[in-house]
């Protein structure tokens, strides 16, 4: 019999990534989201999708209902916007999971897995953060993810519902919008180099990030749901590049100029960001296997094939 995957944010970037390694891996696929920032042209036409907002608590359950296991990604993703929306971030980001969480514990899924962030780790000192360290986020949307854990360990504890949270660090790759606000900077910076226009770069681009593509990230997912582990654990690939080398390489792939254009530095945004890998690769067997350049470069190819991007004439 066939084993059915439930993808909460299955049409959108990341969570259409992981639909995908779910059919890949033979599963049944069921998508729940809402629209708002996904899209129905990244769901394949075998999946099942519900046009679903996962602060409805019954329209969650109707959904599950049949699981075997569970991906919840459907968040609100915007760390500036955080600031000043905090009842939609923390009714999507902790109402909304308790929602699935009661969801899988009444329909007896057997495994669940929760995208969270690596920016509850905030301004720890430099250097790869390690699941060990002390979670100190410093904004909402960080706060949001870390509550997120904590309601995984009191639904594993007193309701013996089996669960991973895995803590993204920047995830680029295939998909990922650049025109929105929650836009990231890789997607941002394809395009405009592509336009032929300068990169705008906040802070003094020396602060470092921890890139991992989106297809390796899918993998670490599906692996978490079907592996016995539970807990916490990083997915990044334990390379730092600072933002402004990020930068200079995008612009060498497509094209585009190098004088980049500073503004300040943004709310929310951490110093040093990179993944101690040691412990997902010890207990979940997984590293990500495709190298930043490699990876940047088939995203580029990505863009570069779409119509909407502007050409220069």
């Amino acid at each position: 019999m066939t084993s059915t995957a439930v993808v909460t944010g299955g049409a959108g970037f990341i969570g259409s990534h992981v639909a995908a390694c779910f059919a890949r891996r033979g599963y049944s696929v069921r998508v729940l989201d809402d629209l708002s920032t996904g899209d129905r042209a990244s769901c394949d036409s075998a999946w099942r999708l519900d046009e679903v907002d996962v602060r409805d608590a019954d329209a969650v359950s109707e959904c599950v209902a049949g699981a075997d296991v569970m991906a919840h990604l459907a968040a609100y993703t915007s760390v500036p916007g955080s600031f000043e929306l905090h009842a939609e971030c923390y009714r999507t980001n902790v109402w909304g999971t308790w929602n699935v969480l009661e969801a899988c514990v009444r329909h007896g899924v057997q495994k669940l897995v929760f995208a969270s962030s690596s920016s509850v780790y905030a301004e720890l000192p430099e250097g790869p953060k390690s699941e060990k360290d002390c979670a100190e986020p410093i904004s909402p949307y960080a706060v949001s993810k870390l509550e997120g854990e904590h309601l995984l360990g009191i639904f594993r504890e007193a309701r013996g519902l089996a669960s991973v949270a895995l803590r993204f660090f920047n995830v680029y790759g295939p998909r990922q919008a650049a025109d929105s606000a929650y836009a990231a900077a890789v997607p941002i910076f394809i395009e405009r180099g592509l336009r032929e226009e300068g990169l705008t770069v906040f802070g003094d681009g020396h602060q470092t990030r921890d890139f991992v593509h989106v297809e390796d990230v899918a993998e670490a997912v599906v692996r978490a749901a079907e592996a016995p582990a539970s807990g916490v654990y990083n997915v990044g690939t334990g390379q730092e590049i600072e933002i402004l080398e990020l930068a200079d390489v995008i612009a060498e792939l497509t094209g585009g100029p190098r004088d980049h254009h500073f503004e300040p530095r943004r709310a929310g945004d951490v110093r040093s960001s990179t993944a101690d890998v040691s412990q997902v690769k010890k207990e979940l067997d997984w590293k990500a296997r495709r190298s930043l350049r490699e990876g940047l470069a088939s995203t580029v190819d990505w863009y570069r094939s779409r119509p909407e991007v502007e050409r220069p004439r």
